[in-house]
């Protein structure tokens, strides 16, 4: 993340960098991302870049999460407002997510995100058993599940589902395809779940 150099900086200044750092990680995976492109592109020192972020990665983290805060929203409290399923509020959160980033300047730094650089930075998947159990919600028309392990299994496999749908509508798929199969998989969980 910045250092607290960087955070000292004027407004303008941040933005100028952002900008040169989102322009480089829109355009390269992270592997092929350059130092000097970036600090030609933004007119700072290669010093000054390390007095801000201590290395490329460091950068790269600093724009995932700027990007992340500005697109993606908590699912739990589209969930918590849904009264009859709750994979439609997984689903709504999925379409919400994809035109938003679909429509914005981070879709290709997104899509790259998506395609390489979540492997590079090797990070983890979230874990659901740490949720509150006020967050582990499963309703399936308007009757709850209370099997904890089974609502966590559920929110996994469609946590993975609109992931790959997401990826695959930024790859260039079909997006009336790609949401009409994740429709089909989650009527299919849903049936699944019906006693």
């Amino acid at each position: 993340m910045p250092t607290k150099t960087f955070e000292n900086l004027n407004e303008e200044k941040k933005k100028q960098i952002f900008n040169a750092l989102l322009n480089e990680f829109s355009v390269y995976k992270l592997s092929e991302s350059q130092v000097a492109r970036i600090i030609k592109n933004c007119g700072i020192a290669r010093g000054s870049f390390y007095k801000y972020f201590n290395d490329i990665n460091d950068s790269y983290h600093y724009v995932l999460d700027t990007v992340l805060h500005e697109v993606h929203f908590d699912v739990f409290e589209q969930i918590k407002k849904e009264n009859d399923n709750t994979l439609n509020a997984f689903y709504e959160a999925t379409l919400k997510f994809i035109n938003k980033i679909d429509n914005s300047k981070y879709r290709n730094f997104y899509k790259l995100y998506i395609e390489y650089n979540q492997y590079d930075l090797k990070q983890s998947n979230y874990d659901y058993h740490k949720l509150s159990k006020d967050n582990l919600i499963l309703l399936v028309d308007g009757h709850p599940i209370s099997d904890i392990n089974k609502i966590i299994s559920i929110y996994k496999f469609v946590t993975m589902a609109a992931h790959e749908t997401i990826k695959a509508i930024l790859m260039d798929a079909d997006k009336e395809q790609s949401l009409s199969d994740l429709k089909i998989y989650l009527q299919v969980i849903k049936n699944g779940l019906i006693d």
